[in-house]
């Protein structure tokens, strides 16, 4: 009856021991998010061809982007959007990203407003900056480049 105890224990104390192993080879091989992961940012400039328009904080709170793991949700002014998205890495605060077509509501919003610039731009993205305090993401298409801060 004792070994019989034994036995038991020892095989608990191997399945233990074999858990405990998986799960610290788990944490081992997963990578850390993206940098842009879990973060929302509210759109607070546009630049097209040199000239660049300053959202008031009103319309700057309608045009917001939020990026969780593999989708990035839109509030584009009276519209919802999301669209798939990965980026590198940044390098320096650069990197590359790119998004899929944006799925949106199309909803009629009252001017001005971003929001049809937005879906139909951000899928034509090719590079961001993330500035070095986190606060700050410029987003570049071939036609515009989006200002966004930290919300």
């Amino acid at each position: 009856m004792i070994n019989r105890k034994k036995a038991i224990l020892r095989g608990k104390a191997v399945i233990l021991a074999g858990g405990a192993a998986l799960a610290l080879a788990a944490c081992a091989t997963s990578s850390p998010p993206h940098p842009l992961e879990g973060t929302r940012w509210r759109l607070v400039d546009v630049e097209t061809s040199g000239t660049s328009t300053r959202l008031t904080e009103e319309l700057s709170s309608r045009h917001t982007l939020t990026f969780e793991s593999e989708r990035a949700v839109m509030q584009l002014d009276c519209n919802r959007g999301n669209a798939r998205w990965s980026a590198s890495t940044p390098r320096s605060g650069n990197g590359t990203i790119s998004f899929g077509p944006v799925a949106s509501t199309r909803a009629l919003c009252p001017r001005p407003t971003f929001g049809e610039e937005l879906a139909s731009e951000l899928p034509k993205a090719s590079g961001y900056t993330l500035t070095s305090d986190g606060t700050g993401l410029i987003i570049r298409t071939q036609a515009e480049v989006y200002v966004f801060t930290r919300d």
